[in-house]
């Protein structure tokens, strides 16, 4: 089985003869989708928004084009999301540090391009800001929870490899920008 496809298997477990239960068991197993490091990051190309308009739509942001660039993925849920904002005012102000030359930051939840451009505008992001709507990308980067975007960091390195993954990532504490810097450091020094 192709090590990045996703599987539901369902065994049907039937009892044996003289078996009270005559219904039968179902087991249901999931192979985890999502980034590994050291993998090729999964494909990823979507709308995006900044705080000046809409991207082209004839030019999404395409992960598979910054093969020269390390790339912070910033999954989160939404823009109106409770404490959302305060998070990316975080980012925004931390951003000078790890990014530096060669490096795209981009947040990624299923909000609409319109709704990112106001939320961009509104705080002066100077990233992009990607609709996952259908949240396929989601899907398979794993950076899901139930039926929304669950909120996670990945650092994609030049080449497209998954360098770092951090579903823990808290961007209102000054600690997590240690470990996200180092990956960016090491992410860079890698092809």
């Amino acid at each position: 089985m192709n090590r990045w496809a996703f599987a539901l298997l369902t065994m049907v477990l039937a009892h044996e003869a003289g078996a009270q239960d005559s219904g039968a068991v179902k087991l249901r197993l999931s192979l985890e989708e999502g980034v590994h490091v050291g993998r090729r990051a999964p494909s990823l190309v979507l709308p995006y928004a900044t705080a000046d308009s809409a991207g082209p739509a004839s030019q999404p942001f395409d992960l598979g084009k910054e093969v020269d660039h390390v790339v912070v993925l910033i999954f989160y849920p939404r823009d109106a999301a409770p404490g959302v904002a305060e998070d990316w005012r975080a980012i925004a102000a931390h951003e000078p540090t790890p990014a530096g030359g060669g490096v795209v930051i981009v947040g990624i939840s299923a909000d609409s391009v319109s709704a990112h451009v106001r939320f961009a505008r509104e705080l002066r992001l100077p990233f992009k800001l990607l609709s996952d709507r259908t949240l396929a990308v989601a899907r398979r980067y794993g950076a899901i929870h139930g039926r929304e975007i669950a909120p996670m960091l990945v650092v994609v390195g030049r080449g497209g490899r998954v360098r770092y993954v951090d579903p823990q990532f808290a961007p209102r504490v000054v600690e997590s920008y240690v470990h996200l810097d180092a990956a960016i450091r090491a992410a860079k020094e890698l092809r």
